[in-house]
């Protein structure tokens, strides 16, 4: 009896070994829960490519692109950092959302113009004139409805990439070696370089001939003559040679704006630890604000110093003169919206709506 009293007692004392290990080995497996889970967080360093199409010294690389990655590596305390391959040096515009999604490039650089069909929402919303009056209104709504559906999955998440940062330029303005355009009419049988979308609508309505010619190739262009009129900024004065080759030009015309930005290939971005991707959207903003006041400022000052030294003569439009360009935006417009599906809709409402915000 005593025996069996015996073998019972360490029957039990094993029993409650093994119920011991097996609530220590829960418990291991919790720990290893909460270790998955941290790993959202992530000390490593990380080096994106990223392929733009503009030169390093063009404004649009200066205040938007080159502004997003110091930002990035600032946010980061330099555990991301960039290989910048600007001027297309790593493939061509056109190719740059292939590029994106098979990871030729980790990001890339987008113009919503050159990639209408890619982006129809967008080229569309931005490409109408006179809805906004500058580069911040623009860029602050823009940059949030791209992160809003329908436009997200409409123009990026549907080609396996990511929007970072969505951005308008400061609204455009003609340039020409001798030719004047003060009112629409002015553009009848004008070859006009654009960069496509819905701004070659525009310039066809008015009855010229749009032009798109990539824009490392835009001074050489210009300079030969292979078109009448430049429609483009004053940030671009010495990359396209806008103040060196221009004769004439107009200021204030709020034809339109251009749109650019950057994405990230989405399987890559799904792979990052969420304090990188915090990151990466934290710089997307930042530049947002500040990176689009920047670029206003700098089209202002640099045309007041053409003004100021006589180097471009800008026109300033009369009354009469803006009565009519209004007009043609206006007819534009209303067919132009007329015509467009449910997802434009509430895009170009989104849009209108952010644009109220900021103006508030």
């Amino acid at each position: 009896m005593g025996k069996m009293k015996t073998k019972r007692k360490s029957f039990l004392i094993c029993l409650m070994f093994v119920l011991f290990s097996l609530l220590a080995a829960c418990s291991s497996a919790d720990d290893v829960g909460t270790t998955s889970d941290n790993s959202n967080q992530s000390e490593e360093s990380y080096i994106f490519r990223v392929a733009t199409s503009s030169v390093a010294t063009d404004a649009d690389s200066v205040f938007l692109y080159k502004a997003y990655m110091d930002k990035a590596t600032e946010l980061s305390d330099g555990r991301i950092q960039f290989e910048w391959y600007p001027a297309e040096q790593l493939g061509k515009l056109a190719d740059f959302f292939t590029m994106t999604n098979n990871g030729v490039t980790d990001i890339g650089m987008f113009t919503a113009s050159v990639f209408n069909n890619e982006m129809p929402l967008m080229n569309k919303i931005t490409g109408l004139p006179g809805l906004f009056g500058s580069a911040y209104e623009g860029t602050m709504a823009l940059h949030a409805v791209s992160k809003q559906s329908p436009m997200l999955e409409s123009d990026f998440l549907r080609h396996g990439v990511r929007p970072l940062l969505a951005a308008t330029t400061p609204t455009f303005n003609f340039y020409s070696k001798g030719v004047k355009v003060n009112k629409p009419a002015d553009l009848k049988g004008l070859k006009v370089r654009v960069s496509a979308g819905t701004l070659s609508e525009i310039i066809q309505k008015a009855g010229g001939v749009p032009v798109t010619i990539p824009s490392p190739d835009i001074y050489e262009a210009y300079d030969k003559g292979a078109f009448d009129v430049l429609m483009n900024l004053a940030g671009s004065d010495e990359v396209h040679g806008i103040r060196e080759l221009s004769q004439w030009g107009t200021r204030n015309l709020n034809f339109a704006s251009g749109t650019t930005g950057l994405m990230i290939n989405e399987e890559l971005w799904q792979s990052l630890p969420q304090n990188i991707q915090n990151i990466l959207l934290e710089a997307g903003d930042y530049v947002a604000e500040h990176g689009s006041t920047n670029y206003q400022n700098d089209i202002t000052e640099r045309e007041e110093k053409w003004i100021a030294n006589g180097d471009v003569p800008l026109h300033d439009l009369t009354e009469e003169e803006r009565a009519e360009w209004q007009k043609l935006f206006d007819d534009f417009a209303q067919k132009f919206i007329e015509k467009q599906d449910v997802d434009f809709k509430i895009a170009f409402e989104q849009f209108e709506a952010e644009v109220a915000k900021v103006k508030e």
